[in-house]
């Protein structure tokens, strides 16, 4: 009993759930459990004080007891459609989709209508495996909030899932139609598609696009040069790359597949100063191309040609 005064204010009865709520909204979660925790014991607010503890136990990041709270609440407040969707969100983030489709199919019984619900459900059924009812809940989502970017993501996935790349496509085409929310990383989940389909111009048009939106995006970029390579245009790689050059970000590995290329084409003095280039913005492999570029002019017969380029990488300029 001492324990208990010790660690719980003294207040009347009906105060402890009162309070509790004071610290919360003054966001003082941990104050406030156990108060709540005594509104609980004194029972006239009980239903809700277990349902406000969750919320104070999310805030603290105990989400396993948080759940215990919430599925106390609903025992109690069966028909208590926020807890059973905030239980829902718990069972979502603890990677249990069956408890959560459960938790939120109640809720929407209840009268919850609200594109985060369908989109947890959807991606729960993404989980599963259930293509139709993924494909109906990121779709319920979308209506209601037509803006919602992952959802969109999220419905072209499950055409991918079903092989359907074109209305993959679709899908990300009425995206870039309908929010302007839709980015960069749009244009580069089309080329993806496109090229799954081998349609290689529509993908390198739609790395294109998405460059033009972030010309900074180093990976998209070496990506993009890596696919005109491929396509036997190593120029419209070069220049890709160049491009990229201007923008100051990844010089070291931006320079090394530059090197590369040159490389390839046996244009051995343009790729050994982008090697060094690369070696000196960090990159350790231009170090190694450098001196490939080296060994090239030895078994040549050029050693003086090779030793002038080894004593550069010596001296490491």
């Amino acid at each position: 009993m001492c324990l208990l005064l010790l660690a719980v204010p003294l207040f009347a009865a009906d105060d402890y759930f009162f309070k509790a709520n004071e610290l919360y909204d003054q966001g003082k979660f941990k104050e406030a459990v156990p108060l709540y925790r005594a509104a609980i014991d004194e029972g006239r607010y009980e239903p809700f004080a277990w349902f406000n503890l969750g919320n104070a136990l999310v805030q603290l990041d105990r989400k396993q007891v948080a759940m215990v709270a919430y599925r106390r609440t609903v025992e109690l407040l069966p028909n208590f459609e926020k807890a059973w969707m905030l239980l829902g969100d718990l069972y979502y983030l603890a990677d249990s989709p069956g408890d959560a489709i459960a938790a939120y199919n109640r809720a929407i019984e209840l009268g919850v209508e609200s594109d985060h619900v369908h989109f947890a459900l959807a991606e729960c059924y993404l989980k599963g495996r259930d293509w139709t009812l993924a494909q109906k809940n990121f779709e319920r989502a979308l209506q209601l909030n037509p803006d919602r970017m992952d959802a969109w993501y999220g419905l072209a996935e499950v055409y991918e899932k079903l092989g359907d790349y074109e209305y993959a496509i679709k899908t990300l085409q009425n995206a870039l139609q309908m929010t302007a929310t839709a980015g960069a990383d749009v244009h580069f989940t089309l080329a993806y598609y496109y090229r799954s389909m081998d349609s290689t111009r529509q993908s390198l048009n739609e790395m294109e696009n998405g460059l033009l939106m972030d010309p900074e995006n180093v990976s998209a970029r070496r990506y993009l040069a890596q696919m005109y390579v491929q396509n036997n245009s190593p120029w419209m790689a070069i220049f890709t790359l160049e491009e990229g050059l201007r923008h100051n970000k990844g010089k070291g590995d931006l320079n090394l597949d530059l090197g590369q290329i040159y490389f390839n084409q046996k244009r051995y003095d343009e790729a050994f100063e982008c090697y060094m280039k690369a070696w000196l913005a960090g990159s350790s492999q231009g170090r190694i191309g450098a001196e490939n570029v080296g060994h090239v002019f030895s078994n040549a017969g050029d050693t003086e040609k090779a030793e002038s380029l080894y004593k550069r990488i010596r001296e490491k300029k």
